[in-house]
């Protein structure tokens, strides 16, 4: 029986995962849709920003949002993109995916989004 195969195995196995996590990394699929410096806040420090800065109610972004992609709420929080203050809202769908939505925190408006469709 040749066995030459087997010292080159975990070589090949090695060879396939840089293989595979370098083509994943070089696709559009590791991008991010926020910026690089984004610094999220704690409940606490999310209140005196809400004060504050005069920010939109999260409450009211995590109603509209739920109800117009027909999910439910599992986290939300406050985080700052270089200078803008945006709500990081987490929904679970019925069909078991997860959507992130971002919300400009001053306006309540959605901004973008990952996995809505």
């Amino acid at each position: 029986m040749d066995h030459s195969l087997l010292p080159r195995q975990p070589w090949t196995m090695i060879f396939f995962i840089v293989a595979v996590v370098s083509a994943y990394l070089g696709s559009g699929a590791a991008a991010r849709t926020e910026p690089a410096e984004r610094v999220c806040f704690s409940a606490a420090e999310t209140r005196d920003k809400i004060l504050a800065h005069e920010l939109f109610e999260p409450f009211h972004a995590i109603r509209s949002e739920a109800g117009r992609l027909q999910a439910e709420t599992i986290g939300i929080k406050l985080c700052r993109w270089s200078e803008e203050l945006v709500y990081e809202l987490s929904l679970l769908r019925h069909d078991g995916r997860v959507i992130h939505v971002f919300i400009d925190a001053k306006t309540g408006q959605p901004i973008g989004s990952k996995n809505e469709h």
